[in-house]
């Protein structure tokens, strides 16, 4: 009997561990609750917001906001290529989290 317990609480104690990285692993991927995908506006997002997007990082970021400020909006997202270190392979990574929407928010919510 006491062989079961403990196989029944090490079962139960590997089933959480599973659980908990899938979900800390959709939060830093942008996915919200609920199967939206959060997009972010590169037009008015700080390096921070934008920080958050996979594959990004705070040096590119940042590269995407100093290009903004110097050159204006993003007039359509492909545009994000003329920032230095942003080649096609990057963009492609980062493109569903993505949007120049002038519409003066910085993130949106769109359903998967």
């Amino acid at each position: 009997m006491k062989g079961i317990i403990t196989v029944s609480y090490l079962f139960l104690l590997l089933s959480i561990a599973a659980v908990q990285p899938h979900s800390l692993m959709a939060e830093a991927t942008g996915l919200a609750p609920g199967g939206e995908k959060s997009v972010v506006n590169v037009n008015s997002a700080s390096a921070g917001e934008m920080a958050v997007i996979p594959g990004l990082g705070e040096k590119k970021s940042q590269a995407i906001v100093k290009f903004r400020e110097k050159h204006g909006p993003f007039a359509k997202v492909e545009d994000l290529k003329k920032v230095d270190g942003i080649g096609d392979k990057l963009f492609g990574k980062i493109r569903p989290y993505v949007t120049v929407k002038t519409d003066g928010a910085g993130r949106a919510q769109i359903k998967q």
